[in-house]
């Protein structure tokens, strides 16, 4: 690859530390190509919203908290996307009977009419991830949820002060 097309922190000798870096460019790509993916089989849903669809789906009408929770999204990124699903006719607000200061997202007819194309489409997404799976020789999906998984269970500080304690007890064991 040519080297000015090469994102800046590939070209540093420090690039191995620019993993987030790397991982927002992979959650970029796949959101381009999702999006054309979706649209390639007529759907108006953003690929990167799919997932909040099928949760209205399934658990009917839901709050932004509902929402957010269930997917595991910060509050705002949540609110942008059901902003975004008001604005295309997928999702409705509406006033909770029971409680009238919460709101409830409900299916729209042409949202409802979506999500048998969007079940489709990621029945087809598991397809293509496994063939990448193969072309990669690890599963993805596994290797991206552990690195999450070990950074809840031990932050990157806790990391940094385990591997400074080493450290000092080899050097303090070399002059002592």
């Amino acid at each position: 690859m040519d080297q000015r097309k090469r994102p800046y922190y590939e070209r540093l000798a420090i690039d191995e530390a620019f993993v987030g870096a790397r991982a927002a460019r992979l959650t970029n790509i796949i959101g381009e190509q999702g999006d054309e993916f979706f649209e390639a089989a007529g759907l108006t849903v953003p690929s990167r919203a799919s997932s909040t669809i099928l949760f209205i789906n399934k658990n009917g009408p839901s709050s932004l908290v509902e929402i957010a929770r269930a997917l595991d999204e910060q509050h705002q990124l949540t609110a942008q996307r059901t902003q975004l699903l008001e604005k295309i006719s997928i999702v409705i607000r509406k006033p909770d009977p029971n409680d009238r200061r919460r709101k409830t997202f409900h299916l729209t007819k042409h949202g409802a009419a979506e999500v048998a194309l969007i079940e489709r489409r990621c029945r087809q997404a598991i397809r293509i991830f496994d063939a990448l799976n193969q072309e990669l020789g690890f599963n993805l999906s596994a290797a991206l949820d552990a690195a999450h998984n070990c950074l809840v269970k031990k932050s990157m500080m806790e990391r940094l002060q385990e591997i400074e304690a080493l450290e000092a007890g080899v050097i303090d064991n070399h002059h002592g």
